[in-house]
């Protein structure tokens, strides 16, 4: 598994740097939709390009779950891989440095086959990777979550979770966390297993695969509480029609009391989420 580690690596970076090359050439420009749905812009394409190029250098075959393209298959076999090319899109296009390329390797079809890792924010200077069974880390230092006096959690603002994270954070400052929306979901979840955050709150099943698989693995690496439901499988399926809902905290302690917030501002908790919002028509 340690050489696939490298390749994830090296594709994530080859993907952020590529990003970056277009930001000069217009990279915050619309070009359509991806198959994912979302508007791509061409940083994406510039970025999932490039990983595309770097992974076929390096795996004699593998199947490819990425934002843009979709679902394509290079030869007979090999492991799944899950990119996004470009996370914090609405960062990159304003200009704002909280973005990165994350890609993640697994040996089976589900969440649960994660094998190898990275999350790569090239303007930030920082290269998140894990691989299973062998932890996570931070350019090159070794991660452990570790629970602070009073926690920051960051929520996930999706758009297409509509008022719900703005009442969920509200209830949050409340019972006095500390509150980010930063804008790129890989990053967030990361920052969990560094410490930048004490956890990450995502429970609308609107996130896709390709935005968490590789940060979720590095934060359960790093020893966090991770709960990750999906609307198609238990593990989630690594597909790209895949939602999730995840939460993530640095101990059982605060992702109960975290649970306790979300129930009592969305009337549902954790486990309750997916048949709640599912049956709302969510």
């Amino acid at each position: 598994m340690h050489e696939l580690l490298d390749v994830v690596r090296r594709a994530a970076r080859a993907g952020a740097l590529a990003a970056l090359e277009e930001a000069e050439r217009g990279g915050g420009e619309e070009a359509g939709r991806g198959s994912g749905g979302d508007v791509s812009l061409r940083g994406d394409l510039a970025a999932e390009r490039a990983v595309v190029e770097e992974l076929r250098r390096r795996l004699p075959s593998f199947k490819l779950v990425t934002e843009e393209a979709g679902e394509l298959s290079f030869g007979e076999g090999g492991p799944v891989v899950v990119v996004d090319p470009l996370d914090g899109s609405r960062n990159y296009k304003r200009g704002i440095p909280f973005f990165a390329t994350a890609v993640a390797a697994a040996l089976g079809p589900t969440l649960g086959d994660l094998a190898a890792a990275a999350v790569y924010a090239p303007l930030l200077g920082l290269e998140f990777y894990a691989e299973r069974g062998r932890g996570a880390f931070l350019n090159g230092r070794r991660l452990a979550v570790r629970p602070s006096e009073r926690p920051v959690v960051a929520v996930n603002a999706t758009p297409k979770a509509s008022f719900l994270p703005h009442a969920l954070a509200l209830a949050l400052s409340a019972e006095g966390f500390v509150i980010r929306m930063l804008g790129a979901a890989s990053l967030e979840l990361a920052l969990v297993a560094s410490g930048g955050v004490d956890a990450y709150v995502d429970p609308w099943f609107a996130a896709r695969v390709v935005d968490l698989a590789a940060s979720l693995l590095i934060a359960r690496e790093a020893g966090a509480v991770v709960r990750v439901e999906g609307r198609l499988g238990d593990p989630p399926l690594l597909t790209l029609g895949e939602r999730l809902s995840v939460l993530a905290a640095s101990s059982e302690e605060l992702a109960a009391r975290l649970d306790g917030v979300l129930k009592g501002a969305l009337g549902f908790g954790f486990g309750e989420a997916r048949a709640s919002l599912l049956a709302s028509g969510f």
